[in-house]
């Protein structure tokens, strides 16, 4: 028998050829960093409570190692914490303040935190967007609204006896 026929026959017959078998031992080694990963992100959440801006990052975090398996490994890191990504964004946010105010985009925000973390994304880090006015040509206008005239309330006293 042929070694490309014994191939086959083996397949055929339901048996795990060498590559399959690496293949799956490495996709099993993957899955359980991923979990780990998410545990550690779900421990620092609990621990944390409600705080909302961990709870934004910890889900986002979440989300994309679910997306992005290969970032687990990183985020696995000893002494690498969703708090220690919200101080490097206000580092970044720090050096671009005007008049004592640093703001972020949800867009830098997220790439800062995937820095802290030393994670490239292969592509820009997707954000919903959320839609903010053009103020440049922005003039107060006046209420639009009109009063709801109050209305009257009239007895007589003897509706009262």
């Amino acid at each position: 028998m042929e070694k490309m026929d014994h191939h086959i026959e083996m397949i055929q017959e339901g048996q795990m050829n060498i590559f399959e078998a690496e293949y799956q031992a490495k996709e099993q080694e993957v899955l359980k960093v991923v979990e780990q990963a998410k545990t550690k992100l779900m421990t620092e959440l609990r621990m944390e409570g409600v705080h909302p801006y961990i709870s934004a990052i910890g889900n986002f975090l979440l989300d994309f190692i679910k997306d992005n398996p290969s970032a687990a490994e990183k985020i696995m890191v000893k002494g690498k914490t969703i708090i220690g990504s919200m101080k490097e964004m206000r580092k970044i946010a720090e050096k671009q303040q005007v008049n004592n105010c640093g703001v972020l985009t949800p867009e830098q925000g997220l790439e800062a935190v995937l820095s802290y973390f030393d994670i490239k994304p292969k592509e820009k880090v997707p954000v919903v967007k959320v839609a903010t006015p053009n103020l440049s040509n922005h003039t107060p206008k006046e209420s639009v609204v009109a009063p709801k005239p109050t209305q009257r309330f009239e007895a007589s006293l003897d509706e009262f006896l």
